[in-house]
């Protein structure tokens, strides 16, 4: 039996050529024309601010104009209510999984990308607070309770995600917001930031984003982005997708360097790694049948460069995923981001 056969027996994930992104349906290396134009545009996102609110909170759908990849100077404060995908916060892929919580900082880039069945929308998949730096920061200064969150605010720059039961708790009081009007809402927003500052959690990116944002090298390479991270890591090349641009491979990668600050192969060994551990944890496959469902053309690559990225083996991260599964189901979300 081959690989994609098991694949499709054990469903760790939609097969690909079915997925559908924001983008419309993925089919091999075809990137697709976007629904709008405001998808294409994932960078920077205008939040309306209502005079009447101190901050804005919001449930969507996904797809939708909202759920792209994007950046903006508010802080938000993101909730996954539903379906599994990846994400890409900074520099940094992951899978991600119901009830994930993540901060984000001010113009750090982020979107989280489900699979889905052609015409499916995953209804108030998304739960979101954004706060302005302004606020939150005259906010500590009058209220003397808040200073814990400082530290929480400044690691932010990274990505944070929430870890342990203690994050089922804040999704909660986040969805609960929606469920108050006027000082009712600021009184539940006060109780969900309170409870932030003693949570535990973990960063994501590596590095803090420095790149010019709004750069015509960025705007060019955000749609391609978007796409890959609904493409099956196996079947993307590189001179394809210089191909499928009208560029020649050097020119494609060294576009796509200026725009993200990484080099397009680095980008790859990242995304591939990501659908690894997600079939580390979740098939049967051996681990040269995840290497090459992966995407790696030998075992020996798949695990340097697994170790390289994950500090661990292949091997060992499915021992430890097992654990932790054992051991506690919302452990082993954590673990597996």
């Amino acid at each position: 039996m081959s690989v994609t056969q098991k694949l499709s027996r054990q469903r760790p994930l939609a097969p690909i050529s079915s997925r559908v992104s924001a983008l419309g349906t993925i089919s091999s290396l075809t990137i697709k024309p976007p629904v709008s134009e405001g998808n294409t545009r994932p960078v920077y996102e205008m939040i309306h601010a209502d005079p009447n609110t101190s901050f804005r909170w919001h449930q969507h759908d996904y797809p939708g104009p909202l759920a792209r990849w994007n950046h903006h100077p508010e802080y938000e404060l993101h909730l996954i209510t539903q379906s599994e995908g990846r994400a890409i916060i900074g520099d940094h892929i992951g899978s991600f999984g119901p009830r994930q919580l993540v901060l984000v900082g001010p113009d750090l880039p982020h979107g989280w990308f489900s699979p889905l069945k052609p015409g499916e929308v995953l209804t108030g998949r998304d739960v979101v607070l954004q706060f302005s730096a302004k606020w939150i920061d005259c906010l500590m200064t009058l209220c003397p309770e808040l200073g814990g969150l400082r530290n929480l605010l400044q690691e932010s720059a990274l990505g944070v995600e929430f870890t342990g039961p203690e994050a089922l708790g804040l999704g909660e009081k986040l969805k609960a917001i929606g469920t108050f009007q006027g000082s009712g809402r600021l009184a539940a927003c006060l109780d969900l930031l309170v409870t932030l500052t003693c949570a535990p959690f973990r960063t994501l990116s590596l590095k803090v984003e420095s790149k010019g944002l709004d750069s015509p090298e960025m705007q060019r390479m955000s749609g391609v982005i978007t796409s890959l991270m609904a493409m099956d890591p196996s079947e993307i090349r590189h001179d394809h997708l210089a191909q499928n641009l009208g560029l020649c491979a050097s020119t494609f990668s060294r576009q796509f360097r200026a725009a993200t600050g990484d080099t397009f192969m680095s980008f790859l060994h990242r995304l591939r790694v990501c659908h690894a551990c997600h079939l580390l944890a979740s098939s049967r496959l051996s681990i040269t049948e995840i290497g090459a469902a992966s995407g790696f053309n030998n075992l020996s690559n798949f695990n340097r460069i697994f170790l390289r990225l994950r500090g661990c083996t292949p091997r060992e991260y499915r021992r430890q995923a097992r654990e932790m599964t054992a051991f506690s189901p919302t452990g082993a979300a954590d673990f597996l981001n």
